[in-house]
């Protein structure tokens, strides 16, 4: 791990690592080493040669065949994507990209769609996923991660949602809260929900619940939310619930009456 490394200098960089740290997640995305397994969140870094099973190819790919891989990567996570937002974080890259989306699309294994008048690229496969009926009524409360908001500009695009997590924001220039969870409804993301949990008291605070200006449905909304509530309480090892604030302030006597309905 990054701390087995003495360091008795300053830490540089954006988040104040020490030269181990940084050394360390290099070797890492260079392939050259891997993560078998953490400890208390920290990372166990080992050679590549003593995690990878035995007889596993580990021959280099071609670029064509690391554009491919991650091409049909992103779009079987994310169902949309383009050029920019599959090269992410990867420099030099967006050209060859773009090369092999032309060829897979002239060969029909990517389709070129529209989606909010924006040009996209999809599977086949995921398009066949339109004609299964989608469970409207279900809430999820996600996390700032996960595939569907990842990406900011494509949520903002397709959902009219602008997200942006304010853990690195200054506290006095945040909106919404700390760690505000997106909550997608309806097929729609329509709120988000700022959390802290208390364990030792069992006890999981909503800091701030804001929704859309445009969710009217609010007693739908609520039950759908209650739903969802159970689970999450559980996952944080809390019975209790605290509710602080709601964006509007008028619909938080409703969410309170919910809540105590499920904590009583």
């Amino acid at each position: 791990m990054a701390k087995d490394f003495e360091h008795s200098g300053k830490n540089i960089s954006e988040w104040k690592s020490k030269p181990a740290k940084r050394a360390l997640e290099y070797l890492f995305m260079q392939g050259e080493l891997m993560v078998p397994n953490r400890i208390n969140f920290h990372k166990v870094y080992d050679l590549m040669e003593r995690v990878v099973p035995e007889g596993t190819d580990t021959t280099e790919p071609t670029p064509e065949e690391y554009a491919r891989f991650l091409i049909t990567g992103h779009l079987r996570a994310n169902g949309l994507g383009q050029p920019a937002e599959i090269a992410y974080l990867r420099k030099g890259i967006k050209p060859l990209i773009s090369a092999t989306l032309e060829d897979m699309v002239s060969n029909g294994e990517v389709l070129e769609v529209c989606a909010a008048g924006t040009a996209y690229f999809a599977l086949p496969a995921s398009l066949e996923l339109l004609s299964k009926p989608l469970a409207r009524s279900k809430l999820k409360l996600l996390s700032p991660f996960d595939n569907l908001v990842i990406q900011r500009k494509r949520m903002k695009v397709l959902f009219g949602f602008d997200y942006l997590i304010e853990c690195y924001v200054p506290e006095a220039k945040r909106r919404y809260g700390y760690f505000s969870l997106p909550i997608l409804w309806e097929g729609r993301l329509v709120a988000r929900m700022d959390c802290k949990a208390e364990r030792k008291k069992s006890l999981l605070h909503i800091q701030h619940l804001a929704l859309e200006p445009w969710v009217l449905k609010i007693e739908p909304f609520f039950m759908a939310l209650r739903k969802e509530l159970e689970p999450f309480l559980q996952f944080n090892h809390c019975t209790h619930l605290r509710l602080h604030r709601t964006s509007p302030e008028k619909v938080k006597p409703a969410l309170q009456t919910i809540i105590n309905d499920l904590t009583r």
